[in-house]
């Protein structure tokens, strides 16, 4: 009971980011989504950014130099693409048909962390996968094969897709920074150099417009910013803190479902069989391919009692680790001739050295402590899937 006030803060944001498609139906009646999109960002690094300057976090408003180049490609990917291409779509397609598109978002990670980070799937990931993806062409063809052989989709579920596999591409290259700043400071700098891209690309294309702005569309635009982005981007992470990722991330399912009754019950869009079926294979399809990774991770650990894993944080995180290399080579401790640390040989002697004298204990502490920290880092990089749904 105590942690209830947590799940009913994961459920008001999904019912949030839920409504969303449906409040951008409205904004892109007054704005341009190229206008909308690099407003909306730009008051949200505001916010944030005077947030960090308040609270004095200096390490991430000065961001080294690969942060500020991992942040500027994923302002470009979930910013500039994903929100240009997810406001043009709302202009050809419904609602409810974006929201059931977007909940193959996981998916679509999934396969991109395969190919480009190297992550392992087993069988039943790949038959999720191909769950998955059956379940976004049923939407997309509307469950008709003369859709598909001819060719005729609708260009706003197109481009709804395509904002998804940006969308992905964003939360991949993401991981390669996790640990270095916090999630509001990536946040704030995505979004910095994503407005401005937006900008700049408008100014260019000469595609920054605003058109009849109605109460709706300002009311909407509000909720994109507001309630769509930094409430539920702060509440989202604050809760993901208290109960875990995993458990934080079963809410995620409940956004598309969300969305297409948003769309049905407001905007009184139709709703077809071809999107039901559709959107029960793409979350049964998503939950197959989680489980599949929960299941690897699993029996990786069990066959490596987590060496393994610290081995691979101790290289993942080469600043950590040269650190800790420092903190043993001043305490007297000979390292390795790669300077990298062996966790097991650690462990090992941690064990045979506790009979000897307490001259030891320095270097017996240096030692936990190398062991230990990349833990921790394994704990925070396995939020990063789930918190990066933050800013979206």
């Amino acid at each position: 009971m105590a942690q209830a006030k947590y799940y009913i803060m994961l459920l008001a944001v999904c019912l949030i980011w839920g409504a969303t498609p449906a409040s951008g139906k409205f904004t892109v009646e007054a704005f341009s989504p190229l206008m909308i999109t690099g407003m909306r960002f730009a008051i949200i690094a505001f916010v944030l950014f005077t947030w960090l300057i308040l609270t004095r976090d200096t390490k991430s408003l000065r961001p080294p130099r690969d942060v500020i180049i991992v942040t500027a490609a994923m302002g470009f990917l979930g910013i500039l693409v994903h929100n240009g291409l997810l406001f043009t779509g709302l202009n050809y397609t419904t609602a409810t048909n974006t929201a059931l598109i977007e909940s193959i978002g996981p998916t679509a990670t999934t396969l991109l962390a395969f190919f480009f980070l190297g992550e392992r799937l087993n069988i039943f990931g790949w038959i999720g996968i191909a769950i998955s993806c059956a379940g976004a062409m049923c939407i997309v063809t509307k469950g008709s094969i003369d859709v598909l052989l001819n060719l005729s989709f609708n260009i706003g579920d197109v481009l709804i897709l395509c904002c998804e596999v940006a969308w992905s591409s964003y939360v991949v290259v993401s991981w390669r920074i996790h640990g270095k700043v916090g999630t509001i400071a990536v946040t704030a700098w995505s979004g910095l150099f994503g407005s401005l891209m937006c900008f700049g690309v408008g100014l260019v294309t000469g595609s920054l417009h605003i058109y009849h702005v109605s109460t709706h569309a300002l009311l909407g635009f509000a909720y994109l910013v507001i309630f769509s982005g930094i409430f539920a981007f702060v509440a989202w992470n604050y809760a993901v803190q208290k109960v875990g990722a995993s458990k934080a991330g079963v809410f995620i399912y409940i956004v598309p479902l969300t969305g297409g009754l948003v769309g049905v019950l407001l905007l009184g869009e139709p709703i077809q069989a071809a999107q039901i079926i559709g959107a029960v294979l793409i979350l049964s399809g998503v939950i197959l391919t989680v489980r599949s990774k929960v299941q690897i991770r699993e029996e990786k650990h069990a066959a490596t009692g987590g060496a393994s894993e610290e081995k691979d944080l101790l290289k993942k995180f080469p600043e950590l680790a040269a650190h800790h290399n420092a903190k043993l080579a001043r305490d007297g401790v000979k390292l390795p001739e790669d300077s990298q640390i062996d966790i097991s040989n650690v462990k090992l002697r941690e064990v045979n050295e506790a009979s000897e004298p307490r001259a030891h204990a320095p270097a017996q502490a240096a030692a936990a402590s190398t062991a230990t920290a990349p833990a921790a880092q394994a704990t925070a990089s396995a939020n990063s899937e789930t918190t990066a749904e933050g800013s979206k």
